[in-house]
């Protein structure tokens, strides 16, 4: 009599592997390099392009806003969920446009609109420290998993592991705060300085800011993969094959 088989419980994925904590607070620039090319900068060339044509600021912003729409319905289609590079844009441009009309042409209000942008992101980042999750799980969860059923099941469990829930409250504060600085350095610096020396600060202070903040979040990252591997070991738990 041949032995009857009992069928085995399906297999809970594991976490993701080595370095995946560090990838996942991180866009991965190739994958999302059509999505930013599309919705970030085809935006601003067409905008920068178009604008000398045109009579005001805001004809020139509601014709570009079809770029992050196209890139956005585009992405539903494809994978069926809402992709955030498009979404981000698409808020930033309407931002600019309702800044804009509401300015009339004035050259100091079209100098902060775009603080308003980073100023709402940090503070939404410091409000969301106040939920069980923070913003950046959320985001990091996106880029990481491509909206993936599976791959999202993965990636929530790294919030079980050791020291995982600090170190993405830690990022999520530093982004805020990071944010919100720029936000007021870029404004501060809208009213005191001429629009010719605004426009080249302003860039160079926003890109010195969003590198800071990458450059925080890829070296604290790692550290606190090691530290996770460290209190793993500290407390027996053994890790799925092929993780840490």
């Amino acid at each position: 009599m041949e032995p009857v088989s009992t069928p085995s419980a399906a297999p809970t994925p594991a976490p993701p592997a080595d370095g995946e904590l560090t990838r996942s607070m991180l866009p991965n620039i190739r994958e999302y390099l059509p999505n930013i090319v599309v919705a970030g900068i085809l935006p601003f060339v067409v905008y920068a392009i178009i604008r000398p044509h045109l009579q005001s600021d805001a004809a020139g912003l509601a014709i570009v806003m079809v770029f992050p729409v196209v890139e956005i319905g585009w992405e539903r289609r494809r994978r069926g969920r809402f992709e955030p590079i498009g979404i981000i844009a698409l808020v930033g441009i309407s931002l600019g446009l309702i800044g804009a009309v509401v300015s009339g042409g004035d050259a100091t209000l079209l100098k902060i609109r775009e603080s308003a942008i980073t100023g709402v992101f940090g503070v939404v980042c410091l409000v969301s420290l106040l939920r069980a999750r923070p913003m950046m799980w959320y985001l990091g969860r996106e880029f990481a998993t491509g909206g993936d059923p599976e791959r999202r099941q993965q990636f929530n469990q790294i919030w079980d592991l050791p020291g995982t829930s600090r170190r993405f409250r830690i990022v999520t504060l530093v982004w805020g705060v990071g944010f919100v600085a720029e936000a007021v350095g870029r404004t501060i610096m809208a009213f005191t300085l001429s629009t010719g020396i605004f426009l080249v600060l302003s860039f160079a202070f926003n890109a010195a800011v969003l590198a800071g903040l990458f450059g925080f979040t890829a070296v604290y990252s790692r550290r606190g993969e090691r530290a996770t591997r460290a209190e793993m070991d500290r407390l027996g738990i053994l890790a799925p094959e092929g993780f840490l």
